[in-house]
């Protein structure tokens, strides 16, 4: 039985399949940058607390919580600024956001949605068995973020038992499914889950992702058109095209919220799985910039 809704929606119908074909809502650290945020407010006042905390409509951003030591933050940058929380001049802002408090209606009803949504985990544990009802490869493992398997015919509505992405420790047949992701087609950030929390995202900044072969994304925003076409790719705008995570895996739950843009726990390496080292040249590069 489907939970109750909180809010009504109105969604986008008869959206192109070829253009969702394309749209792989997700960013690669080694091609990097991004835009949007999206809230369920119309406010984007932002302010600093007097307890060096950063108060913004989103929620608020625990300054300094980062420890450098999760294999998240030990495999690289983030893999697009529109998976981190935005600061008062709009850069973002890697780590937890805290969780705004919840009705009691609207706890009952992001636990029956939770509900389902995990029932959706364990009917598709592995790569193998999401390619077998439809998911397809939509980018590598990236992480942070896992490797992302998309569904084109759900994305034209949220349903929190039918999630249009899943995300898994690795692109080999028998990888685990780790996460999923809502990628919904909105005029808008949807409503959503039920409650506030819910943080939707895009990426579309400078000319949209690269899309190459089969809809795979080789590069993120910042890729340029030229570095692009050199990977066989095309620069995508997703207009009207919004992501959130939804990190309720048994074992991979994020410790930076249910919610969040990225998950601490998942390491390794792009194009690679959650188990690997990370690339020594991604660290590197991103320790230079740090200190640039």
């Amino acid at each position: 039985m489907a939970a109750p809704r909180l809010r009504r929606r109105t969604l986008i119908a008869g959206c192109s399949l070829a253009v969702v074909a394309l749209t792989a809502v997700v960013a690669v650290p080694a091609f990097a940058h991004d835009s949007g945020t999206g809230t369920k407010t119309k406010s984007s006042k932002t302010s600093k607390s007097s307890a060096g905390l950063l108060k913004t409509d989103v929620g608020t951003v625990i300054s300094g919580a980062l420890t450098g030591t999760s294999p998240c933050e030990k495999s690289g940058p983030p893999a697009s600024d529109g998976q981190v929380g935005r600061d008062a001049e709009g850069h973002g802002v890697r780590g937890p956001l805290l969780q705004k408090p919840l009705t009691e209606a609207e706890r009952v009803a992001l636990s029956a949605e939770q509900a389902q949504a995990r029932a959706v985990a364990e009917q598709y544990p592995t790569v193998a068995v999401a390619e077998a009802a439809g998911y397809r490869k939509s980018t590598p493992y990236v992480p942070c973020i896992g490797a992302h398997y998309t569904k084109v015919s759900l994305v034209g509505k949220f349903d929190p038992a039918a999630p249009s992405e899943l995300l898994f420790d690795g692109t080999n047949p028998d990888s685990k499914v780790v996460g999923l992701s809502y990628l919904v087609m909105h005029d808008g950030a949807p409503d959503g889950f039920a409650g506030p929390n819910d943080i939707w995202h895009q990426h579309n900044a400078n000319g949209g992702l690269c899309i190459g072969a089969g809809g795979v994304v080789v590069g993120n925003e910042a890729t340029s058109p030229k570095a692009c076409a050199a990977r066989g790719g095309h620069k995508v705008v997703l207009n009207g095209m919004w992501m959130v995570h939804d990190w309720v895996v048994p074992g991979w739950e994020c410790s930076w919220g249910v919610f969040a843009g990225e998950c601490p726990e998942l390491g390794g390496r792009v194009g690679g799985t959650v188990f690997d080292a990370p690339d020594p040249k991604v660290v590197a590069g991103a320790k230079a910039k740090r200190k640039s």
